[in-house]
Formats: C-alpha cells, structure tokens, sequence
C-alpha cells in the first residue's frame, strides 16, 4: 500500500577497526564490513559538552541531509546514516579515505600540486554549484588518497546559504589565515571560500619552497584581502584554469568545423539568458541530455524543440527564437566529438561554448515594469 512504513527490522553488524579521532562535536572510527570486505568511516554524534547534545542535534541532521544532496568524485560520499532522536545522538556511515591531508601530500608528491589545485577547486565548484558554503577549511578536511585523488571532508559546520543567522560561526573556524576584508562587512560567501583555499595553496607552497605551481597570477586574484578586487567565484577560475590549460590541446580541421556549426547554431536560436542563470557544467549530464534529444528526433531534419537543446547548457531562465532551426545532423555530429574526447578535451570544447554563450544579451528581470 501506498505511503506504507517499511521497516528493516534485521540488524547489519561491522566490525571494529581502529580509532580515526575525537573531535569538539563527536567520534569517529573506522569500521569493516565483513560480507562485502569493504571499510567504512562511522562518525558518531557526541559532543564534548553534553549540554550541547540537544543544542546541535539539528546540525547534524542538517550535516546528513548536505552529503546526501552531493555526488562528486572529489567530496566523500555518505553511504548511510542512523538517528536516534531520543538520545539526541546518530551515525553517519562514510566513504573511507586512505590518504593524507593535502598538506603532507603535496609535501611528499611536490610533482602533483598542480593536479591537486585543479582537483580542489573542482571540488568547491561542485559545492558552490549546490549553493553549500562549507565554511571549515583547513588542510585535514582536504585529504589526498593514496592513489592521488581529492576529497573534501567535514561538513559538520557547512549548510544552505543563509547570511543573516548565526554569521559569527561562519567565521570563526577559519582564523588559521588572515582574515579578508569580508568580515569587515559580515560577508561570508563562495568569493569567501575561494580566499581561504587561495590561502590554503599559498601556505603550502610557501612552506616547501615549491617553484613548479602553474598558476601563481591566478592564487594572487584568489588571496585578495579585497571582497572586490577577488575573483568572483569558483567557477569563474574554473574557466581560467581551462583556458590556461587548453595551450597544450589541438584539434584537427573537422573537429573544429564540427564545433563551429554547432556553437553558432546554439548561440542563433537564444535570444537572451537572466543574469541569474548559470551554465551547466556537468558534461556527463549535458551528453546524457543531448542523447535524449538525438533518440527522440532520429527521423526529423532539424529540431523540433530549440528549448530542449539550450537546456541542456543553461539552468535558469532565457528566451529563444521559436522560428530558428538547428540541423539534427549538427547536433548529432557535435555530440559525437563531444562524447569521445578526452575529460580535458572536454573541458576546453565546453569552455568555448561558454565564450559564444558569453556574447548573448543579459536580461535582468528586476528592470522589468510589469508585476509578474
């Protein structure tokens, strides 16, 4: 029946490993599972001071909710979680990180700090791209697995953006580093965020004398004191990064002339895009959307639907010409090329695109007269 309550009412026992660590709001352990030979971290709500058990309950619950909305191959993953409201405590189940934090890492690995810098802001691009703030950075919450892979860890104090409550939080756990002039004016955003990652790279590089860092003009636009002299987010030096990358990259004559059909055929058919509107950056989700689009116009000529395609590339709101048409031809060619490129062939295709979408007229709906 519809809306029934299942219930699991067989118990799953792990075994006990060793201690991880003790910290200010709980412990953490690891643990086995023995049928499938997999280890997990368990984190196990428990304040320090137990009259703060009731008191941030509501926090980490909030933390749970935050690492199931993220799936990114640079965040842990959480597998599963147990509440036990009455006691005012839980368990979080987690992926297991065999590793170091980014610090020793890069210490040890001083040939892979560029890699580990690309791997880190793409990591709070996918935070900042799920409007998460997560407002605790330091290198023990950047770990580095031992076969080279970024994961961000420790949400416990990170949440939906919301400025205006309990701003003091949000500030205190990051005096590790100079404070930026944002807290002159009580701002804490991604520019935020961006500062102390920049401060975080700066320090590491500074400490090991390390003269191998591919992208020193852009840590400077990223340790700014100044809330508007800073980079404005993490995508925007993702961007950077991909064009400063992108040196290295060719492509052949019918690659481009494939790209080119498609990119113009794309920026024709959209009239504007709100200021608000953000471009996709997922491009395994942009060619599982362009399939779709193929699958369901294989007998057309040319595109029945323009919205569907500029969806694919934009989330949020803009205006198209309803009498334009886009060859299904060209949009099959360039998903072709698009699909089997490599990732960093990827980043530049995606990268250029963006740079047509660029030219198109920005609409800002709050200069319009009319109510709704």
């Amino acid at each position: 029946m519809k809306g029934k309550l299942i219930q699991f009412i067989r118990t799953k026992d792990f075994k006990f490993i060793e201690e991880i660590g003790q910290g200010g709001t709980g412990r953490t352990v690891l643990l086995e599972d023995e049928i499938i030979n997999e280890r997990f971290v368990c984190k196990k709500y428990s304040p320090y001071f137990e009259e703060h058990k009731k008191l941030f309950f509501d926090n980490f619950k909030d933390e749970i909710k935050l690492l199931h909305l993220l799936y990114h191959k640079n965040i842990v993953r959480v597998f599963n979680y147990y509440l036990y409201p009455e006691e005012y405590t839980g368990y979080i189940l987690m992926e297991f990180i065999k590793g170091q934090n980014v610090s020793t890492f890069l210490k040890e690995n001083p040939d892979k700090l560029n890699d580990i810098f690309k791997q880190t802001i793409d990591g709070f691009l996918h935070l900042e791209t799920s409007k998460i703030l997560h407002r605790d950075i330091r290198p023990d919450n950047i770990l580095v697995s031992t076969d080279g892979k970024v994961k961000i860890i420790d949400f416990g104090f990170s949440k939906k953006i919301d400025f205006e409550s309990d701003f003091d939080k949000s500030i205190s756990l990051n005096w590790r580093y100079n404070p930026p002039n944002d807290f002159e004016e009580k701002i804490y955003d991604y520019r935020t965020e961006l500062y102390f990652i920049g401060k975080l790279f700066e320090e590491i590089i500074t400490e090991n004398n390390f003269q191998n860092f591919a992208y020193k003009e852009l840590l400077k636009s990223m340790v700014e004191t100044d809330y508007n002299s800073r980079i404005n987010s993490f995508f925007d030096l993702h961007r950077k990064i991909i064009s400063e990358s992108s040196l290295g990259i060719s492509f052949t004559n019918d690659e481009k002339k494939i790209y080119r059909n498609f990119a113009k055929s794309l920026q024709q058919i959209i009239s504007n895009i709100n200021f608000e509107a953000e471009y996709v950056s997922d491009i395994e989700q942009i060619i599982k959307g362009m399939e779709e689009i193929h699958k369901n116009s294989i007998l057309e000529d040319t595109l029945q639907n323009q919205n569907i395609l500029a969806r694919c590339f934009i989330k949020g709101n803009f205006t198209y010409w309803k009498n334009g048409e886009i060859g299904i031809d060209i949009v099959y060619n360039f998903l072709k090329f698009l699909s089997s490129s490599s990732k960093e062939r990827q980043k530049v295709i995606l990268n250029n695109l963006w740079q047509r979408l660029d030219s198109i007229q920005r609409h800002d709906p709050t200069e319009d007269d009319l109510p709704f």
